[in-house]
């Protein structure tokens, strides 16, 4: 009988396990998004426990190739990853320990399932046929480790083009402890303008500094969210976008002074090669680009005067970078009418001369490269639902290379490519860097230099006490969430104690439910598919949620652990439940409009609709007898309004009362005593809390909106919904760490 080969099992460490072969990491059996360079170095450190890993050795390891040059910070930031999955710290540690100027060494018990624990001593303390032993425990290990690594190569061989330019060559410009990003070359190369939160109030401001060293000279001082800067042609001036004044398009001085207002609202604002127009975008920053009306390009003189549009033919577009030449905008455009129509998604170029725009086909030379456009038929596990591109970077003033940041598995790295002379992407991709952060925000200068931001940014969900009849926080902002991923839209029960949020980190958005008084988390469904949006019952006892399964949206609704019951097929997101839990209110169509879902029957009974503007985010007040609703008017536009119910029927136009003034308002809800309308609001220039008291018989506005809770700091709000419930309100905020990088072919930079 022909003896079997036997491989031995997942290797597990407290509560954890890894399989080398299917690539996973679980923690009580619930997989944890983990990849790419993290992943490589838990197993080196695994297949070493108790011994040094040196940084050469892992140099060697995972940097061979020599694309990606900056190894510290790519290095420091793949072990940051590896320590959040895990919940660890370099300041106590429970499984990797940093040793100084050395590298790293695990320091946890290891076993091979169903097998007796590794002690994490070093080899030298061990009999010789127990290191012997050892060795051949672990050549398997080392085995999976060279070829995840040889397959790495490969992949990445495929996708890049041949290359006889010499190596790049980079190193770090700031060293901020929180974040630095943004950064703006000037045409020289010689200066860089960025924006930064180092000063004590950790508020964003532009900082301006001599690439060759020096410390760097702040320009503003508002703390109003200044970002996004660009240089003009010579040098002497700088676009960008602040919340000031409830937001837009400034210009200043590269040597300071005071800012003036170029247009009102906008971002990413770009100088033309002749310095005489920018162009900028105005919308929602934080919708999917393929969502008809929430973006639009414009171009504005220098010196003032009334902006233009450009390309009014595309349903969405944003992102604009001038070609070299001046002629042509080069941006992301949308045509469709429907949201998430792929085939309306593109790079093009827009003729300054008002001309028709021109096709790239960089969408679906992603794909077929095998790089991340969002494509969610050929990748329905994709994290988000939507189909998206990469932003253009910069545009190289030498020829007809555009850089730009894209993903690779979880982290963001640069890449190039080519727009060929007939204005089509040549569909080579060449990549820039294999770093463990997320490098995005490139600029170019005209004699080959790149600056770019190497960060992080994290997404939690945040508990924020509130005696929510009298709009009083009774305590400072928590932290719920912690670990690998990112998470958006929670939702609380009626208590406040469990709370649903969408998360990525078990690898995919799906939904997951947490009781806040054990702490426990666990998933409501398991599914291949993105999930995304859920809203709890006020009982906690069960969720509905949307399902993006390829081009179908799909509202559910499921008991954790149970079996999901489809309600309807079509409609884009439930958004609140009655009181009986035998209704919801969901939203879709074009434009969008609020239904009445009968949870029994699967009915739908439109309820409130406008022939122009979307209407969204239905909440049922306390009693049932009113809707709260946003209509959104233009990108970034919109009102908080309520409207009275008269059972299934319609609601006029003429019956609703606008509780909030037109601007960048959203998402509201009630107060356990139906007086107070809490909403999200832009009117300081920051996306903040705000509340607005109700006559209690007319329910119209009572005096005026005040803030809640301010957010202009180094955490934010980013529209990622939030519930007000049992005493607290819970919401995802985000907060940014990250520095700025440079990168060079010339030895001279």
């Amino acid at each position: 009988m022909a003896s079997q080969s036997h491989s031995p099992g997942p290797l597990t460490f407290g509560p954890f396990e890894v399989n080398p072969q299917a690539r996973e990491l679980r923690r009580n059996a619930i997989r944890i998004r983990l990849s790419g360079q993290p992943f490589r170095i838990l197993l080196l450190l695994l297949e070493h426990p108790g011994e040094v890993v040196t940084r050469e050795q892992l140099r060697e390891q995972l940097w061979s190739d020599g694309t990606f040059v900056d190894f510290e910070g790519g290095l420091n930031a793949a072990v940051n990853k590896l320590r959040r999955a895990l919940n660890d710290s370099a300041e106590n540690p429970r499984y990797i320990e940093t040793i100084p100027s050395r590298g790293y060494r695990f320091i946890g018990n290891v076993a091979c399932r169903d097998s007796k624990p590794i002690p994490p001593v070093a080899e030298s303390a061990l009999p010789e046929s127990q290191a012997r032993s050892r060795i051949r425990r672990w050549l398997w290990v080392g085995a999976a480790v060279a070829a995840l690594v040889v397959s790495l190569l490969l992949a990445r061989r495929a996708h890049d083009g041949p290359d006889a330019s010499p190596p790049w060559r980079s190193s770090q410009l700031t060293t901020d402890a929180g974040f630095s990003g943004n950064p703006a070359l000037s045409p020289d190369g010689k200066l860089v303008v960025y924006s930064s939160d180092r000063s004590p109030e950790g508020h964003r401001d532009l900082y301006i500094k001599q690439v060759a060293g020096g410390e760097p000279v702040r320009l503003t001082s508002d703390g109003a969210s200044n970002v996004t800067p660009d240089f003009s042609p010579d040098g002497g001036k700088i676009v960008f976008r602040s919340n000031r004044g409830g937001g837009g398009i400034y210009a200043i001085s590269s040597s300071g002074g005071e800012a003036r207002l170029l247009a009102r609202d906008g971002w990413n604002p770009k100088f033309s090669p002749d310095g005489s127009r920018v162009a900028y975008w105005v919308g929602a920053p934080n919708v999917f680009v393929s969502v008809p009306g929430t973006g639009a390009v414009w171009v504005v003189p220098s010196t003032g005067g009334p902006p233009r549009r450009l390309g009014a033919n595309f349903t969405d577009a944003r992102f604009p970078i001038w070609s070299p030449d001046g002629k042509y905008l080069l941006l992301i455009g949308y045509t469709s009418q429907v949201a998430y129509d792929r085939s309306a998604l593109d790079w093009w170029l827009v003729p300054t001369n008002g001309s028709q725009p021109l096709r790239t086909g960089i969408y679906s030379a992603l794909v077929r490269a095998g790089l991340d456009a969002g494509d969610v038929e050929a990748n329905p596990a994709a994290t988000y639902p939507s189909p998206r591109l990469p932003r253009p970077g910069c545009w190289l003033a030498d020829g007809n290379r555009v850089i730009f940041p894209t993903f690779i598995g979880d982290t963001v790295n640069l890449w190039e490519t080519a727009i060929a002379p007939g204005r089509k992407v040549t569909g080579v991709f060449k990549r820039l860097t294999s770093g463990a952060g997320n490098e995005s925000d490139v600029s170019c200068a005209s004699n080959g230099l790149l600056a770019f931001t190497n960060g992080e940014d994290r997404e939690d969900v945040w508990s924020l006490p509130v005696d929510l009849d009298r709009g009083k926080p009774t305590g400072p902002l928590l932290r719920i969430t912690e670990g690998p991923g990112s998470r958006d839209h929670s939702s609380l029960s009626g208590t406040g104690r469990y709370l649903a949020f969408a998360s990525s980190q078990s690898g995919r958005m799906i939904i997951w439910m947490r009781d806040l008084a054990t702490g426990n988390d666990s998933p409501v469904m398991a599914s291949s598919f993105v999930q995304r949006y859920p809203v709890l019952t006020a009982s906690g006892s069960r969720v509905a949620f949307s399902s993006f399964e390829r081009d179908k949206r799909m509202v559910y609704a499921a008991a954790p652990g149970g079996t999901p019951e489809k309600l309807c097929e079509g409609c884009l997101r439930a958004s609140d439940w009655s009181r009986d839990e035998k209704k919801l209110l969901v939203f879709g169509g074009s434009p969008y409009q609020i239904n009445l879902l009968d949870v029994a029957s699967h009915q739908q009974f439109p309820l409130l609709r406008h022939p122009a503007h979307n209407l969204l985010y239905g909440r049922f007040s306390p009693d049932d007898r009113w809707v709260s609703f946003t209509e959104r008017i233009g990108p970034n536009r919109a009102s908080i309004v309520i409207a009275p119910l008269d059972g299934l029927e319609a609601v006029p136009e003429d019956a609703w009362i606008r509780i909030s003034e037109e601007g960048a308002e959203d998402w509201a809800n009630w107060s356990p005593d139906g007086k107070t309308l809490y909403f999200t609001s832009g009117r300081d220039g920051h996306t903040c809390l705000w509340a607005q008291r109700l006559d209690a018989g007319s329910h119209k506005p009572l005096g005026e909106a005040f803030a809640v809770q301010h957010l202009h700091g180094r955490l934010y709000y980013r529209q990622s919904g939030w519930s007000a419930a049992g005493g607290r309100i819970a919401m995802v905020l985000e907060e940014d760490s990250g520095n700025i990088w440079m990168m060079s072919r010339s030895a001279g930079n």
